[in-house]
């Protein structure tokens, strides 16, 4: 609210000295500056004072019209022509403000609502605006309309006033006060934003350093949309091209290939006020294809929009709808390095002349190779298929040719040709279609190239022996090219052995558990339809357990398939399908053998190291229990024994005032005891994994007031602000209340003893948010983590602290609730804890229906 200001002026009764003359020309509008900031506390009212005081050092006459004086810390103004005080309601004095004939007026809160309906501050400064007054103002980011619920659903608490987005469009400038999240922390820590007494639970919500971290990022946001909508509005006005200057990005999705093109255009898109659009071009009748689902997911994952478009061009369909989105940049990947002039890319980049575009190459995802069989393809089925029809198509094109130049060729230089086409055909289809071009060719050159023509006979002994050489050539090139071509297979397919060996071995080197990886490999190197790999187990009825499965349908004996032992006492065996292989592929499937024996004895050392980290765990956590034993609980032992054997002596007359004491002490540590004790049990019970969770609708002040009850001070050192209205929390009644009370326990300890701990609550979001406050020393950030393992103290200046146990139980409770508790600073010094609850929705009103 603003308050009075010493000297000031009131509108009522006073005269208008200093009042402009009454003028008959049109005043020029005043300019609005405004200082933004993310939260309260980012120092736009220092900005704006020191921005007053800049100007009044120049002789502009400044009047301060309107401050929020309660705040700490701010700077005296030197140099206005004064101030102007507010009523009762926090109301700006519009006439007061122009009696002093300012040319700038400060404007603090320009957001702020009066009490009872008063004209709000932005409103005024519409009125001074329109008298050409400049006005210097402050705003926070949740008072703008448009951002009002979304600060409101990240910081957990929304503004009380808000000013329309068209109003704050018609400042001349909009300047942001950046500040980073730990330096407002440390202000929140001073006390220079609120004292401390003022810090609840909200508020400490609103500055955590997440939640701050996220309204800067959306004051950047904000401040960078308005620049680039003043800068198109500025190049629409001087006719340029709009849209140049924000980033749109349009990638093309195909549904094919990895999603690199998709990451691509994500990143190109990452800076501020960038759009992101996939589009996927269906032509014709094509089906879709098989990534497309998990490329679109991936597009809106990363925060793009996904459109379709049906079209038989899908390069032309690509650029229109580029040119009507107005990008700026335009990604399309390619599964292969080269680029045919024809290709869809080469057309995109033809036709978008003024746009950038990015082609990503796609590589095709590498898997296993996959170790051919005799029984299955010893040739590519197209190159099969191609040399049968070039066996029988190409002699007879080849003859027609020569029969139309037959003056001009010889029989030698016809079957020299033939001889050509036979190796070509034996090299793609293999020994059986380059004999049939062999005779087929020989037929043809005979019948139509041969004298006497149109007959198989031969008249000259010079023919015979050519086409005799012919058909022996011609046979013996079949074989050897036929071989050539086997031999190359076999060398392609042992480099594919090799290649798959070598995958497997980096597989075992840089995987944690490479048993899964190492067996899906085999069964895609080997075309396996499944594969195991069985452990001995007495204790099963079948004899073996599965240490891993991979395929269908599951082997789960070795008796289901063919098996190889990877133990040398048979402890341990791989199992595969029934499948044909061949000799050389045993050689490979025993070395994929031996390094899944050493993947299986990875594991089990794993596993061996895996238990030595819980025995030595173990072990810690009994050397500190023993160590707390020993230390933490001879205290009040000393204490009960002593006080015990001093009432239990003989001739000592104790009054009733020191029997009192000494019962009393005997009291207080037994207690002291056997909170201890219990929370030994308790961290036992955390450590086992053995805690029971009884999930409920729990009042939370029911909570607070037996925590208070089970802790030593009690109530008289507690400040406790829990409303009735707080919904109900969804947690266990009696871990909750454990984990409070060790929370109250620790802050009692550490806080002075003339100073109350506070207790508040609120809901933040959608939960509920308590807090516990102690003005006691502190904790160290570096610390923060460390207290809550268990046994780990900081210090050792509180006597009451126990074995520190209380904050790891209180941690462990709360998120086996599925709550948490974390530490930050109390402004003035001190701790406060924060814990955040789930709100039990089936209790509020509404919920279920």
């Amino acid at each position: 609210m603003s308050v009075p200001l010493p000297g000031s002026v009131s509108s009522e009764g006073h005269g208008r000295v200093g009042a402009r003359p009454c003028q008959t020309a049109t005043v020029a509008r005043g300019r609005l500056r405004v200082y933004l900031g993310c939260a309260p506390g980012a120092g736009t009212t220092h900005a704006m004072l020191d921005e007053g005081a800049r100007r009044a050092r120049r002789g502009t006459r400044v009047v301060l019209a309107a401050l929020d004086a309660g705040r700490p810390g701010l700077p005296a103004v030197d140099g206005l022509a004064g101030s102007v005080a507010t009523d009762a309601t926090g109301r700006i004095d519009v006439p007061a403000v122009l009696s002093l004939d300012p040319h700038v007026a400060l404007v603090d809160r320009l957001a702020f609502q009066p009490a009872g309906g008063g004209e709000p501050h932005w409103q005024s400064v519409e009125r001074l605006l329109a008298a050409g007054v400049d006005v210097v103002s402050t705003l926070d980011l949740g008072e703008i309309e448009s951002l009002a619920a979304v600060v409101a659903g990240v910081a957990g608490v929304g503004a009380d006033a808000t000013v329309p987005d068209d109003f704050l469009r018609s400042a001349g400038q909009v300047q942001l006060v950046d500040i980073t999240p730990d330096a407002l922390r440390r202000r929140l820590a001073h006390g220079r934003i609120v004292p401390p007494e003022r810090l609840d639970a909200t508020m400490a919500h609103r500055y955590r350093a997440d939640v701050l971290a996220a309204l800067r990022q959306l004051s950047l946001t904000w401040m960078t949309e308005r620049a680039t909508a003043e800068l198109e509005a500025t190049r629409s006005r001087l006719s340029a091209p709009a849209g140049e200057a924000r980033e749109r990005v349009v990638v093309a999705i195909s549904g094919r290939g990895s999603d690199a093109s998709v990451r691509r255009a994500a990143r190109l898109a990452a800076a501020p006020g960038a759009s992101l659009v996939g589009v996927h071009v269906v032509a014709g009748d094509a089906e879709p294809g098989p990534s497309l689902e998990r490329h679109r997911t991936l597009l809106t994952d990363l925060g793009g929009t996904y459109r379709e478009l049906v079209a038989d061009d899908v390069a032309l369909a690509l650029a229109e709808f580029a040119e009507a989105e107005r990008a700026t940049q335009v990604v399309v990947g390619r599964r292969d390095r080269s680029m045919d002039a024809r290709s869809v890319t080469s057309r995109l980049i033809r036709r978008l002349h003024a746009t950038d575009v990015h082609v990503v190459h796609d590589p095709v995802t590498r898997r296993p190779v996959r170790l051919a069989t005799p029984a299955r393809q010893p040739r590519p089925r197209r190159a099969v298929l191609a040399g049968w029809v070039l066996a029988v198509v190409a002699p007879v094109v080849l003859t027609a040719l020569l029969t139309l130049a037959r003056r001009h060729v010889a029989v030698g230089t016809a079957l020299l040709a033939d001889l050509c086409v036979v190796m070509v055909v034996a090299a793609l289809g293999g020994l059986a279609p380059g004999l049939i071009a062999s005779a087929l060719g020989f037929v043809l050159t005979n019948w139509y190239l041969t004298p006497p023509l149109h007959t198989l006979n031969i008249r000259a002994s010079q023919n015979v022996v050519a086409l005799g050489v012919f058909v022996l050539i011609t046979v013996v090139i079949s074989v050897l090219v036929d071989r050539t071509m086997h031999r190359t297979r076999e060398a392609t397919l042992a480099s594919a052995q090799a290649g798959a060996l070598a995958r497997s071995a980096a597989t075992l080197v840089g995987s944690a558990d490479p048993l899964p990886e190492l067996l899906d490999q085999l069964r895609a190197a080997f075309a396996l339809d499944a594969a195991s790999v069985l452990q001995r187990d007495d204790a099963n009825p079948a004899g073996w357990w599965p240490a891993h499965v991979s395929g269908e349908p599951a082997l789960l004996s070795p008796d289901e398939g063919w098996s190889v032992d990877l133990a040398a006492d048979g402890s341990l065996r791989l199992v595969i399908s029934d499948n044909v292989l061949r000799p050389d592929q045993i050689d490979v499937l025993r070395g994929f053998a031996d390094q899944l024996a050493v993947a299986m004895e990875s594991r089990r050392l794993r596993e061996d190291a895996a238990q030595a980290d819980l025995l030595v765990e173990a072990n810690a956590l009994r050397a500190a229990m023993l160590q707390a034993v020993s230390h933490d609980f001879r205290t009040p032992l000393a204490t009960i024994r002593a006080a015990a054997t001093g009432l239990m002596q003989q001739g000592v007359d104790f009054d009733q005032a020191d029997r009192l004491q000494l019962l009393g002490e005997i009291d207080a540590s037994a207690e002291r005891l056997d909170r201890m004790v219990g929370n030994l049990l308790d961290m036992t019970r955390l450590q086992a994994g053995a805690v029971e969770l009884r999930l409920e609708a729990v009042a939370l002040e029911e909570v607070v007031a037996a925590a208070l009850a089970a802790t030593p001070a009690g109530a008289r050192r507690a400040q406790v602000d829990v409303p009735e209205s707080l919904p109900l929390v969804r947690a266990d009644a009696g871990l909750l209340e454990r984990a409070l009370a060790n929370v109250i326990s620790n802050a009692q300890a550490w806080s002075p003893a003339d100073q109350p701990i506070r207790i508040e609550a609120s809901r933040v979001g959608d939960g509920v948010s308590l807090v516990v406050v102690d003005q006691g020393p502190g904790i160290p950030v570096a610390q923060r983590q460390r207290i809550f393992e268990p046994f780990h103290r900081v210090g050792d200046r509180s006597h009451d602290a126990g074995a520190g146990l209380g904050l790891a139980i209180a941690r462990g409770f709360l998120e086996a609730m599925g709550g948490s508790i974390h530490v930050e600073d109390t402004p003035g010094g001190g701790t406060t804890m924060v814990l955040s609850l789930l709100v039990d929705h089936r209790g509020e009103p509404g919920a279920g229906g």
